[in-house]
């Protein structure tokens, strides 16, 4: 239950997690099923339960920059990217970020997966993701959509029973099947499952959203790992708790050992003693942060910031990887208004009302939600990639002949490769039924459908560290956006392909003609990438790896039972431990390391 600070301040917690965001809840909720476990969760923003901007389909998007449900953080200037600072938004409150994003649940090739192992974790492979994320889903296969076709979908990649929820949409867009079509003129097949790991190959199908369709309310952490275990008495909540430091003793050994937390609370600093474990769950961003404020991460950022070292971790805060995305917007011709249902009438206060009216029938836009996605890898999408790969990777390909990289990078880079040349899915275009495109509104009485190209993989290395020792300032985010070139000219090719199905049939009779940005103007490469990629280009949300589970030797942070090396006690569950970067939304696999890390913590896994 949530509780006031005053009922925990001072007490002893076996588990005390810090965060309770999408793997913080489901930890939490799988810890507490022994009655005789205490666990204490620390969220430092709000409870947000039962809201409707949250629970509401239709509406998402509209909690971004919103500081009760977002960090809102901004990168530092990046200086391959037109010198910009990106909008970098992180969940805030119960859910994290399962209570901000787009709903996708989607799932990486076998291949993504099982590098975590080949990167000297084992147990951490497609069989135990497959696994762990199953446990955390219940598949609502039936939908009240008659279009069987569209939806096909095999039931042998679902989880059936698990606390979240995933289903089709009520209302379907429309704009799905013409762009599959067009996408087949062009090489990419429908396939029938995007959960199985790609075993049958790559190509564009259909996913479902974490949408509960008896309600047709968002699923997330919140309201399917917490609220149905609200009543346990061995499971505490705080909210509006902000952690400043894991307190630790040094052990004869050199190890720390975990003896209290530190959090603020109500204007006032409070303390909870940790009985077993403290585990931190605070996200890719916070979590470092969190380390780091510990005295625990690399000398260098310690020092600057006036943190005494306690543990030299260089790791912390290292490593960090993402998606990038934009979004190419087409106007929808009238005559096809009809049969293409858009969100674009949300932005029109009286269409949005009538909306939300027809919502509490269970109908209309707000039941609406993104369907249609492929993942191809980089040949797939551009005819040139086999030369790009010479062109931008060649020296990368020398370094590691030479043994330039960190051992950790050098096999990161190895399996990059790899993964090129086994032609594995790296690229993502999504299709969504309305306009996305950065700072433009769409007009009264208009329709847009928007294609948007996902890199996967990107090369470069950023990086999350503290600049101060005061735990409420954010932290400097560095994703060295187009820090290698490769990076850029992928996301070139992406938008170029974008742009090459909006022409082929059906899709291309039923748009108006050319992308309202970048405009039929912009059209070489470089006019691509200085005019438009640099200038639009966002974080897909999906941050990683900047306290990777490898081995020390390799730059890690965390083994493969997510300890903090030269701790004892301490460990990290969430998407931060991810070592290598999927080709998928982090939705399924971050609950998936939740339920995998309580296994471990068992000692069942």
């Amino acid at each position: 239950m949530i509780v006031n600070v005053k009922g925990v301040s001072s007490k002893t917690f076996d588990y005390v997690i810090i965060g309770g965001g999408t793997s913080g809840l489901a930890l939490a909720a799988r810890l507490s099923e022994d009655p005789a476990t205490t666990v204490l969760v620390l969220e430092a923003g709000e409870a947000n339960l039962q809201d409707p901007k949250i629970l509401t389909p239709g509406v998402y998007g509209r909690t971004l920059l919103d500081p009760k449900y977002d960090w809102a953080y901004f990168t530092t200037e990046q200086p391959s990217c037109a010198n910009r600072k990106l909008f970098w938004p992180r969940g805030k409150g119960l859910g994290g970020s399962s209570a901000l994003n787009f709903l996708m649940w989607t799932k990486p090739s076998r291949f993504d997966v099982d590098a975590f192992e080949r990167l000297g974790n084992p147990g951490w492979n497609w069989s135990s993701f497959d696994k762990y994320s199953k446990r955390s889903e219940g598949f609502a296969s039936e939908s009240k959509n008659t279009d069987k076709e569209l939806l096909a979908h095999d039931d042998n990649s679902h989880g059936q029973s698990g606390p979240i929820i995933t289903s089709y949409p009520g209302l379907i867009s429309g704009v799905e099947k013409p762009t599959h079509e067009a996408l087949n003129k062009v090489g990419i097949n429908m396939i029938k499952t995007l959960m199985g790991g790609y075993a049958d190959g790559h190509g564009a199908g259909v996913i479902p959203g974490t949408v509960d369709p008896k309600t047709y309310t968002r699923s997330y952490a919140a309201t399917g790992y917490y609220e149905p275990n609200a009543n346990r008495p061995n499971l505490t909540v705080v909210v509006s708790a902000h952690v400043s430091e894991i307190v630790t003793v040094a052990n004869a050994d050199g190890t720390l050992t975990a003896t209290e937390v530190k959090f603020l609370c109500e204007d006032a600093s409070h303390s909870v003693k940790v009985g077993k474990e403290t585990i931190v769950s605070a996200g890719a961003i916070n979590s470092p942060q969190v380390l780091e404020l510990s005295g625990i991460g690399e000398r260098s950022v310690l020092e600057k910031a006036g943190i005494d070292v306690k543990l030299e971790l260089p790791g912390v805060g290292n490593n960090m990887q993402d998606h990038y995305y934009l979004g190419l917007t087409y106007e929808i011709k009238e005559s096809f208004h009809e049969n293409i249902h858009t969100f674009d009438g949300m932005f029109n206060p009286e269409v949005a009302e009538q909306q939300m009216t027809l919502y509490t029938e269970k109908k209309g836009l707000c039941t609406m939600y993104i369907l249609g996605l492929m993942f191809a890898p980089f040949d797939a999408v551009s005819p040139d990639a086999d030369e790009l790969n010479k062109t931008h990777l060649s020296a990368i390909e020398a370094g590691l002949k030479s043994g330039k990289y960190p051992p950790g990078l050098q096999k990161q880079y190895e399996i990059q490769f790899e993964r090129l040349q086994k032609k594995l899915p790296s690229i993502e275009l999504c299709i969504f039924p309305g306009m996305s495109t950065p700072g433009l509104v769409p007009e009264p009485g208009k329709k847009y459908v928007s294609l948007m190209p996902v890199t996967n993989h990107p090369f470069a290395r950023g990086s999350v560290h503290i600049t101060s020792k005061d735990p409420l300032a954010p932290p400097a985010i560095d994703p060295a956006t187009f820090k290698e070139d490769h990076d850029l000219a992928v996301m070139v090719e992406a938008v170029k392909f974008a742009r090459k199905v909006a022409q082929q049939e059906p899709l291309a009779s039923m748009i108006t003609g050319n992308d309202i940005l970048p405009g039929p103007d912009v059209q070489s490469d470089e006019d691509i990438a200085e005019k438009f990629v640099k200038q639009v280009v966002s974080t897909s949300f999906h941050t990683s790896s900047s306290l990777s589970m490898l081995p020390r030797e390799d730059g890690g942070v965390v083994d493969n039972k997510l300890k903090v090396y030269g701790t004892t006690n301490i460990r990290v569950a969430d998407t931060s431990i991810i070592p290598l970067h999927i080709s998928a939304h982090t939705q399924a696999i971050a609950y998936a390391i939740g339920e995998q890390a309580a296994d471990i913590i068992k000692g069942l896994a």
